[in-house]
This record gives C-alpha cells, structure tokens and sequence, in this order.
C-alpha cells in the first residue's frame, strides 16, 4: 500500500478533485463511468480500486478511455488489489487511504460504486462517512449490466444517468464536452454505426444528465433541449422535412419512436421531389423496406405452417421473441432466411434476440442460423449488376440490394451464420429442399415473400421438423418504457441516420452544434460511407 499511498500523494498535488472507483463486480463499465464522472464533476484524476479476481479484465477495460483526457491509478499497479475477500480488511484499508487523502487537502472527493457488489459498496461507504464526512459525494451511473454493450462515449449520454448521494452546489454550471465525433462513418455492422453515431450524438448535445439527492432535498437536471434531425432534398438544401425528435437528456420517447416508426414515409416523401418522374408506387415499395431493416418495427410470424397445430399460438407473435423461446429448448435449432429478409431486417431481429439471451452482437445458444447460397448470389449479382451511379429507381434498388448484403455479412459476423448449400433457382424452392436435409431439432423457414410461403405449403416442404413461416411488422411503435427499450431504439435510430444519410443528405441539430451528412461513397469494402460536416448557424 504505501508505493500507492505514495504515487496518490505525488499525483494529487496536480488536483483539487478525485474519484475513486470501487470495482469488484462489473470491470466493463468502467470507462463509462470515468467518462460521466469527467463529464458532470469536472474531475481528471482517478483512482481505482480492485478485487485479485477481476484485474485483467479491469486493465483490458481500461484500454477503452480514449475520448477523455484523464489521469488513471489503479492500485494493482503499485502492489496488490485493494479490496480484500475480508470485509474488514477491505475497511482497515480504505481507513487508511481515505486519511491519506485528507492529508493532500482534496476539496472534493467522489466515490463510485457502480461497477462494485455489495460487501464493497458497504464498506466504502461506512469508510467515508467516518474519515471523510460531508467532503465525498457517491455516485452510481447507469448502465446496462451485458458485456458486449459499448461502453460511453460509445453509447447515448441519456443511457448513463448519474446518480449522486449528497448535495453538489454547482450543478447548473454545465462542463466542457471533450468529444469528438468522426469526421466519416464507415460500414462497421450495426454495432460499429451505433457507436459512431452516440459519439456524434454526445458531441453535439449537452452535459447536465443526474439526479442527485441529500437529506430531505432532490435535485433533478435541467436540460430540456432537444435533439432535431432534417432530411433535405438533393436538388435543394432548403427544402427540408423534420426526420426525428429526441430529448438530450432523456433520449427516445414514445414520440420519438412513433417518429421513428413512420420515418420511411418522409424519406419516400423527399425522395420523390428528387425523383418526380418516378412512379411513386415504386419509390414506396423500395423505401418502405428500411421501417424494417432499420429496426422500426419488429418483425411478426402473420402465417405459420407445419403437419401440427403445436406452433399456431406463434401468430402475432414477434419474431426474436419465438426465436428466443425455441433456442430455449435443450435441442437447437436452426433459422433459414429466405432473400428477402436481409432486405428486412433479419439482422436486427437476431440483434433483439441476442440482447434476450443477454451478450448483445455475438452467437446465439441453442440457434444455427443458414444463409441460402442462391440468396447471397442473388443479392450479390444486384449489387454488381447495377451502376453505382445511377439515378432514380436505379439508385434505391443499388443502395437496398448494398445494404441487403451488409445485413447478410452482419449475419456471418456477429451471429456465426453458416451456408447453406442451396444453389438452383428459383431461390425459395432450392431452399426449402435443402433446408430439410439440416441435423437440427426443429427448422425454421422464414420468408416475407407471401408467394413463397404458398408455394412451400403446396410443395408439401412445411412437415416433419420443418416450420414455415410468413413475416410481417408489427403495426405499433417500439417501446422505449425501460431502458433496454431505450437501448434498441438508440440502435434503431443510429441505422436510421446511417440509412437516411445515403439517400438523402441528412442535418443533427444539437444545443452545442449542427453537422450534415451526405453520402461519400457506394463503392468498397466499408461502402457506404458517409462524410459529415459541421454546419455553421
């Protein structure tokens, strides 16, 4: 302890202010919490205090903070960890250290318990209430408890609420925001495009997000500003159309996803100023696909087929809903999409079933997911067949069948789809036979092609452990009443932005800043890529 005690007493000197992070339980929430602490209390200097069982992962965290220019002291760096499987050790320690401090005359000190169990937590806090009385203040940030979950700045700022125990008596001053949003986004699957556009979203937005509370007083925060997103004609900046609406603070309400729900309607709306020589008809038909592929709405088992009725109670079901229940079972199963549903949004109903199971973007227990080979042939000669830079018609079906394939390598990466060997055509026959011959418990045929779901029940495939299965969307908006709902529609809405932003350019107006995105590139490895400029008001 004292090659610690000694490094703090160094180290303070620089300071006026310390957190100390009790981490004993959830290492990967680390960042996040040295972010929102920086953030809301202005403090650069940090101290963290770990179990021996967790300090791999706490050093593999902390590999994470790039975005905040911090200074960092964790304690198994200079001896051993610091909370002890003793409680009381744990506390004759922390008695110690907190004495120390005093002695550097800090003025304010902040104690964090959010990635801490309860044992630590109890310590720390009957430590401080001792040594330190009214100096500290504890702290608890929101977050998610699912690894996989990018840590903030990689998440929305409304998602890490900090809570405070004791009164803070300059809240209302708002800090400096130290983050800075990239200047392109590239195709990185979902999860890369929701990281991308928290950070640009956190950039733009205001600091100010805590409650905090002492004695009988609560105080709440005042930010009551809002996020607005327009998207413009590409034949004219000025004519524009209100895309979304989202509080800074708080982020996504039913408003919001209401918004988001219909959003396609105001794309189709822009576009066909852009492309009036167009059939609307088609346009709709093109652009209604994203309410899905976005994840606007959640896909919904409207028909199902199979030799017994043990499967009709999944009508009107949705769909990761079934998929999470099925792979439940001690014998998996297996998931065969036909083409259309990279079209559709299969690749965020797997994300909204993985968030179920609890590891968010990774493989799915009990669930082999099947990518038809005729389907990625059919997808892939789209993209080849048709000129990057052609206009109208031409243009959406190029950038639907790009982000077909996107959905389709999201498939393979995140969620380890296998192909399966079916070449012939048409697709949905070649399909439903060699699905059939698959090892699995139980298969799952999926189309939203209602043509292909008949033409299955008529060539008698929808038997056995073969289940078909016709998809529609859910005819309401998705729900943002806790904060997984929040969670999925800040993903949905950052592939919104990303979606948008290739058709159309596309302006976020924050409380701090503007910035337009517009298509850079259809060609590549990362296409599409968007460019964003900042805006001058």
């Amino acid at each position: 302890m004292n090659a610690l005690f000694n490094i703090l007493s160094d180290k303070i000197r620089d300071f006026d202010k310390i957190c100390i992070i009790v981490v004993n339980k959830y290492p990967w929430v680390l960042p996040s919490i040295i972010g929102r602490v920086n953030e809301e209390f202005g403090i650069k200097l940090f101290l963290i205090l770990t179990d021996p069982y967790n300090i791999e992962y706490v050093r593999e965290s902390l590999q994470h903070i790039k975005d905040f220019n911090v200074t960092i002291i964790s304690d198994y760096e200079y001896g051993s960890s610091f909370i002890q499987d003793n409680l009381i050790d744990t506390i004759f320690r922390l008695n110690k250290l907190f004495k120390q401090i005093l002695e550097n005359n800090v003025k304010e000190i902040v104690i964090d318990l959010t990635g801490s169990d309860s044992l630590a937590s109890s310590a720390a806090m009957y430590s401080a209430s001792r040594i330190l009385t009214d100096r500290t203040y504890f702290t608890i940030v929101e977050n998610i408890p699912l690894y996989g979950i990018p840590a903030y700045p990689g998440s929305p700022r409304w998602l890490h609420k900090l809570f405070i125990y004791g009164e803070k008596k300059d809240f209302n001053k708002l800090n400096e925001v130290s983050i800075n949003y990239p200047k392109v986004v590239e195709w990185r699957g979902s999860r890369g495009i929701y990281i991308a556009f928290s950070k640009i979203i956190n950039a733009l937005t205001s600091t100010g997000y805590y409650e905090s509370y002492s004695g009988e007083r609560r105080v709440f925060s005042e930010n009551n500003n809002v996020v607005e997103i327009y998207i413009h004609s590409n034949n004219s900046i000025d004519n524009k159309q209100k895309l979304i609406v989202i509080k800074e603070s708080t982020g996504p309400d039913e408003e919001t996803s209401r918004m988001l729900y219909n959003s396609w309607k105001a794309l189709s709306d822009t576009l066909y100023l852009d492309y009036s020589s167009e059939d609307r008809q088609v346009i709709d038909r093109i652009i209604m696909q994203i309410q899905r592929y976005v994840g606007a709405a959640d896909l919904v088992i409207k028909q199902i087929s199979c030799n017994n009725n043990n499967y009709e109670h999944l009508v009107n079901e949705k769909l990761h809903r079934v998929l999470y229940k099925l792979s439940s079972d001690k014998q998996p199963i297996a998931l065969v999409s036909d083409t259309n549903l990279f079209y559709q949004g299969i690749h965020m109903t797997l994300l909204k079933t993985s968030i179920k199971t609890g590891s968010p973007w990774s493989s799915i227990r009990g669930l082999n997911i099947y990518i038809p080979k005729c389907a990625e042939t059919e997808i892939n000669g789209k993209v080849a067949e048709i000129n990057a830079d052609s206009q109208g018609v031409s243009r959406l079906s190029y950038i639907m069948a790009l982000l077909a394939n996107r959905a389709l390598l999201e498939s393979k990466y995140y969620y380890g789809a296998e192909i399966l060997n079916a070449v012939a055509q048409p697709c949905e026959v070649s399909v439903a036979v060699e699905a059939s011959t698959l090892p699995e418990s139980k298969i799952l045929l999926v189309t939203a092609d209602h043509k292909a779901f008949t033409a299955w029940q008529t060539l008698n495939i929808c038997r056995g452990k073969v289940i078909c299965i016709y998809i529609g969307h859910s005819d309401n908006a998705l729900e943002v009443n806790n904060i997984y709902g929040r969670f999925y529609v800040s993903i949905a809405i950052s592939m919104l932005l990303y979606v948008a932003s290739i058709l159309v350019p596309v302006s976020i107006i924050g409380s701090r800043d503007t910035i337009r995105l517009t298509v850079k590139n259809l060609r590549g490895t990362t296409a599409p890529v968007i460019a964003i400029n900042r805006v001058k008001m």
